[in-house]
């Protein structure tokens, strides 16, 4: 099939940024030529697609052969010409944090800008973007909104986070499970031959992450909600990702062909299903975090409380970490079935998708179900659970919400002593390097008026909890991040500043999974009014300028009612 492909007339709206001719534009003809002398790509450069993807981590290696069969691919038969354009993902994420910048805002945040940026200069007809964390799908979702890039074709490649191994023992390990490891033997609790043993048989392939669930739980969120294609075992092993970018490719021509944008086929209803798939898949606390970002851009606005309202009430109906047992390598093929069986059940809606076809007709190949034969899946009328382990908790410390992961570990109701530490760094002082995790404490990591990344601190959690199973700690932050802590301790993120940063030492915290509430309390009970009293008088310091892009995104942060977004 020759591609022909035309610019959606709803683009001469911005000349500006896009044009029909090319020419038009000075800086954009300049791009041009400059990516078509370096670059030289296969096929039909009259009409040049934009291929972009981060690189330099571990985890974006196999988008490299990935885009480069892509591009092949889409030269065939009078194709077009792919640009390939990867932006630097490990190099400044991990640089950010280690310069003060900090991780999660930062590194989503300062690629949309580089994204958006390119695709202005380079005036492509179709965009090939790839990713696979927490952070590039939810920049990426976020872009394809913005006008005029809505009028553009997209497709999605994702490179996969399969990063489960088998210890000899049977035991499965994870990057998770190697930091765990790490911290322990820190600590002093294990050997380093222990954690060498786990090094040997963690990582099996390139494509992994560290945040595994939480990178999975994008995907598969993205998945039911049409922006992506669902293929088997998440596209880890280099003959599945293989077979999986043939066919992303061939759907994103006859999207080319047919001009199909996001713009006609992306609504609130496909933001919804990302918020059933929550729900229903038991997933990361990271998704209802990112969500109000990702859907600002499309004028679909939500916040916590519009979010909790659209998945309280959904079973649970997969055993999948971060709260479930199983690791994600365990999803195997079966996720275009269990989808194709979520639309006949009607638990999710048969959306159109990025390809232009709905759900249903995406995947009327699967197979169906067979939930007989795995505990994985399980089906809409024998859930895991009447309810979502991803619940929105409320009180006088987060009025509008802060989310928390419902293990299994946390108590019913139980009251802490505050430990305030402004960052990371004081709370591992504080705690002799996570050694000493003090039973009945809440750690409130205030941070200044950016972002903290908490991975290190999880970590630790999660090796103190192994060692002690019966340990009962707290934790609370304001900042946009993740973290596996809240399936094994009570955490909660994303609280208001105000309330956050009015907490004292040895102030007291109590924390109730049956009310599913979050108090500052005293003596008397719970204590709205103090608290109440101290967010009003909180006022925010003067934070010393960085002359860095922390900075700008200091000045752009959202509060915690609108989600983990910075909007213009």
């Amino acid at each position: 099939m020759t591609l022909r492909l035309k610019r959606d007339p709803r683009l001469l709206n911005f000349p500006n940024l896009l044009s029909a001719d090319i020419n038009d534009i000075a800086i954009a003809w300049t791009g041009d030529q400059h990516y078509r002398a370096v670059f030289q790509p296969k096929g039909n450069q009259d009409t040049p697609l934009l291929g972009i993807y981060p690189m330099g981590s571990p985890c974006d290696q196999s988008l490299i052969p990935m885009f480069s069969l892509a591009k092949d691919l889409l030269a065939e038969d009078g194709g077009v010409a792919l640009y390939e354009v990867p932006f630097s993902g490990f190099t400044d994420h991990r640089g950010m944090e280690a310069s003060g910048q900090e991780f999660s805002n930062a590194y989503k945040f300062t690629t949309a800008w580089t994204v958006q940026g390119t695709i202005g200069l380079m005036t492509p007809y179709g965009i090939l973007a790839g990713g696979g964390c927490d952070k590039t799908f939810p920049m990426l979702i976020h872009t394809m909104g913005i006008e005029p890039y809505r009028y553009v074709p997209w497709a999605l490649l994702h490179a996969g986070h399969r990063s489960v191994g088998v210890m000899p023992d049977g035991r499965e390990v994870t990057l998770g499970d190697l930091a765990i490891a790490r911290v322990e033997f820190v600590a002093g609790q294990t050997s380093e031959a222990s954690v060498e043993a786990i090094r040997q048989y963690a990582a099996q392939d390139v494509g992994v992450c560290e945040n595994l669930a939480s990178a999975m739980s994008q995907y598969v969120a993205l998945c039911c909600a049409g922006f992506i294609l669902a293929g088997d075992d998440l596209h880890a092993r280099a003959p599945v990702r293989e077979a999986f970018t043939r066919r992303t490719t061939s759907l994103f021509r006859n999207a080319l062909a047919e001009g199909v944008v996001p713009a006609d086929v992306i609504g609130p209803e496909n933001f919804d299903n990302f918020i059933k798939a929550i729900a229903l898949f038991g997933l990361s606390t990271n998704l209802p975090l990112h969500l109000p970002f990702m859907a600002h851009s499309w004028g679909i606005e939500h916040n916590p409380s519009t979010i909790w309202e659209a998945m309280k009430d959904s079973p649970w109906i997969s055993d999948l970490q971060p709260v479930g047992r199983y690791p994600v390598n365990h999803i195997g093929a079966m996720l275009p079935s269990v989808i194709k069986y979520l639309v006949e059940a009607g638990a999710i809606a048969d959306v159109k998708t990025l390809f232009g076809m709905p759900l249903s007709e995406l995947y009327a190949e699967a197979p169906a179900m067979d939930f007989a034969s795995q505990d994985v899946f399980h089906p809409i009328d024998a859930p895991l659970a009447d309810h979502a382990p991803i619940a929105l908790y409320r009180g006088n410390l987060c009025p509008t919400g802060a989310w928390v992961k419902e293990g299994k570990l946390e108590r019913s109701s139980t009251t802490y002593t505050v430990h305030v530490c402004p960052d990371q760094k004081a709370f591992f002082h504080d705690t002799d390097h996570g050694r000493n995790l003090t039973n009945g404490t809440c750690y409130a990591i205030s941070g200044d008026q950016s972002t903290i990344e908490l991975l290190t601190v999880n970590f630790a959690i999660g090796a103190a909890l192994q060692r002690d199973p019966e340990l009962s700690i707290l934790l609370l932050t304001d900042q946009r991040t993740s973290g596996f802590a809240g399936s094994r301790a009570a955490a909660a993120y994303h609280l208001p500043r105000n309330r956050l940063r009015s907490l004292k030492e040895g102030d007291r915290v109590q924390f109730s999974s049956l009310t599913r509430t979050i108090d500052f309390v005293d003596d008397d009970g719970v204590q709205d009014a103090e608290i109440d009293a101290r967010a009003e008088a909180y006022r925010e310091p003067v934070w010393p300028k960085t002359g860095t892009v922390k900075d700008l995104i200091n000045n752009r942060l959202s509060s915690s009612e609108t989600g983990a977004a910075i909007y213009e």
